[in-house]
């Protein structure tokens, strides 16, 4: 008797089980289960850098707005060729971005969709700056590494080495930054170091502009090949060499944290619906073929 209850029991309740677990199924892979969703977004122009005496000025400056705790409502979305941020006027050699000495800092959040995925930040003619995942002209190529390698030059230094970052990297947000202090350069990946190299020289004056999502337009070599296939958000750019602290502490604050080092950061792009330079020094920029995604949260987890 007890079997044949527990099997009309199955028969008759079995399809709601079957539906209500479907139904959770669902609703887990939508993201409704992750509590990311319910971090508050904040749209643009919600935290910036006040620079009382002007862009390029460094006195009194502070961070204005809701600035912590948040995460953004955008972030940019590239497909890959052609889709990139130029920002204007930064080829100008009065332009802040037109970092000189052997101190930098480049720091960005990506997300890598698929191939190309290569360069990231980019300022080069012939020699510059470069934060990027790149598997040609340098050492690190698809066969050992799957393509994926943080990497950039400077003026003495054309041809380093790359260093790279797992396949695994691929679809999800990592937090990736790259260094120099005049006698080392720094790749780090979710604020943890993953190697270094010893340069020599300096950064020279680069007559091109700076691109986020592409190979400088001002630079003819390598070429077409050099494009970004993924999300990228909160970059920001720095003229010293941010400390290991530093890099793990901006790591913690996440995708909508904001800069630490204010006296030094030369530009700041959190790409959160606009492609405007939010450090106070008016190096905005301009967006071709690229869009804004708001979906994005769903593929990434607070720290």
């Amino acid at each position: 008797m007890k079997s044949q209850s527990a099997m009309e029991y199955l028969m008759t309740y079995g399809w709601a089980v079957l539906i209500i677990a479907a139904v959770l199924i669902a609703l887990f892979s939508l993201g409704v289960f992750n509590t990311t969703n319910t971090v508050p977004k904040v749209p643009p122009n919600t935290c910036r850098v006040f620079r009382p005496n002007g862009p390029g000025t460094t006195a009194f400056i502070n961070l204005q707005g809701l600035c912590s705790g948040v995460l953004p409502d955008f972030v940019m979305r590239s497909s890959g060729v052609g889709d990139y941020v130029q920002i204007a006027n930064s080829n100008s050699q009065s332009s802040l971005l037109n970092i000189q000495g052997n101190q930098i800092s480049i720091t960005a959040w990506v997300y890598i969709s698929g191939s190309p995925f290569h360069d990231v930040v980019d300022k080069e003619n012939q020699y510059g700056m470069k934060l990027n995942y790149d598997n040609y002209p340098h050492q690190c190529t698809p066969s050992n590494y799957a393509g994926l390698c943080l990497e950039w030059d400077t003026s003495n230094d054309w041809n380093g080495i790359s260093f790279p970052i797992p396949s695994a990297a691929f679809n999800q947000w990592i937090f990736v930054a790259v260094t120099m202090d005049g006698n080392h350069k720094y790749w780090y990946a979710n604020g943890h170091p993953i190697g270094s190299e010893i340069v020599s020289g300096s950064i020279s004056y680069v007559p091109s502009n700076v691109v986020i999502g592409a190979i400088s337009t001002g630079y003819s070599g390598y070429g077409e090949a050099e494009w970004f296939n993924g999300d990228l958000a909160n970059v920001q750019i720095y003229n010293e060499s941010l400390t290991p602290q530093d890099i793990m502490d901006m790591y913690i604050n996440g995708i909508g944290g904001p800069p630490l080092a204010l006296q030094s950061l030369v530009g700041w792009w959190p790409l959160n619906g606009d492609t405007n330079d939010y450090s106070g020094n008016s190096e905005n920029g301009y967006i071709y073929n690229n869009a804004f995604s708001g979906s994005w949260v769903q593929n990434y987890t607070v720290t």
